[in-house]
C-alpha cells in the first residue's frame, strides 16, 4: 500500500492573475506555517518518507525544506508543474492589457471568459491545451505510481509520500482516479482545491504479480494552514 498526500502550495506573492509555469514566489509566511505544520505531521508517527515536488518555486521551496529537516529523499517532477496559460501567464489583472475601458482590455476579458466557461475547447493564446495538460499529468501520475513499485536493488518501496504540486494537477489526478470527464469546466470551476490544502490518496495493489493498481480517494481539500 501506498499513502500519498497531495498538498496544494500556498499562496503566492504576486498580485492576482493566472499563474501557471510562471515561476512566482509564494508566500513567506503562509510558506512557514505549512512547513511547521506538514513537520508537526511527520513527528507525529506515519512519517512520509519520500517527498516529490513541482520544479516551480511555490512548491520547491517548502518541499526542499521539509526533506532538509526531516532528512527525507526529495524527487522533482518536471511534468508535474502546472498548466502554461501562454501569453497571459503570470500578467496581472489590474495590467493595462486588462484595462476594461480600452478594446485590447475588452477582447483579453472575453478570451478568459471564453476559457472559463469551456477551457477544453478556448485555448488561451500561445497556452498549453487542456487536452496536452491532461496528457501531461496522467502521464507524469502512472509513472510514478510504477517507479513507486518498480523499487528494487534494496531499496524500500515508499509507503507514505509527500507529494507538494499545484491546483490544476491535482484536479487532473483526482479525475483521473475518479473517472471523471476532464473536459467538463465544472471540474475546474467547482472541484474547490484551496492553497494550503491536502487530498489523500491510498493504492494498493491486490496481486503483487499483477500491474493492476487499486485507487482509493481518502479525502480531498482538508486544510493545512487556516489562512483568512
Amino acid at each position: 500500500m501506498i499513502e500519498i498526500s497531495l498538498v496544494r502550495h500556498v499562496k503566492v506573492a504576486g498580485a492576482p492573475a493566472l499563474y501557471g509555469s510562471t515561476d512566482v514566489m509564494p508566500s513567506i509566511e503562509e510558506n512557514k506555517l505549512l512547513l511547521t505544520n506538514l513537520t508537526a505531521f511527520q513527528q507525529q508517527g506515519n512519517a512520509y518518507d519520500l517527498v516529490i515536488t513541482s520544479p516551480l518555486k511555490r512548491c520547491r521551496i517548502v518541499a526542499k525544506l521539509f526533506a532538509e529537516q526531516n532528512k527525507t529523499p526529495l524527487q522533482c517532477i518536471d511534468t508535474l508543474q502546472e498548466i502554461n496559460f501562454g501569453d497571459f501567464d503570470g500578467i496581472p489583472f489590474d495590467d493595462a492589457s486588462f484595462s476594461i475601458g480600452t478594446a485590447l482590455g475588452a477582447k483579453h476579458w472575453a478570451m478568459l471568459e471564453r476559457f472559463w466557461q469551456s477551457p477544453a475547447t478556448a485555448t488561451l493564446p500561445q497556452a498549453e491545451s487542456l487536452a496536452d495538460f491532461n496528457l501531461r499529468i496522467v502521464s507524469a501520475w502512472s509513472e510514478l505510481i510504477e517507479s513507486c513499485y518498480k523499487q528494487s536493488d534494496g531499496v524500500d518501496r515508499p509507503k507514505r509520500i509527500l507529494l507538494l504540486a499545484h491546483g490544476g494537477v491535482i484536479r487532473i489526478i483526482l479525475a483521473q482516479i475518479l473517472q471523471l470527464d476532464w473536459q467538463n469546466p465544472v471540474l475546474h470551476q467547482s472541484l474547490q482545491i484551496a492553497n494550503a490544502s491536502v487530498s489523500q490518496i491510498t493504492v494498493t495493489r491486490p496481486f503483487e504479480k499483477s500491474d493492476l493498481n487499486h485507487y482509493q480517494v481518502n479525502f480531498i481539500g482538508l486544510p493545512v494552514v487556516n489562512t483568512p
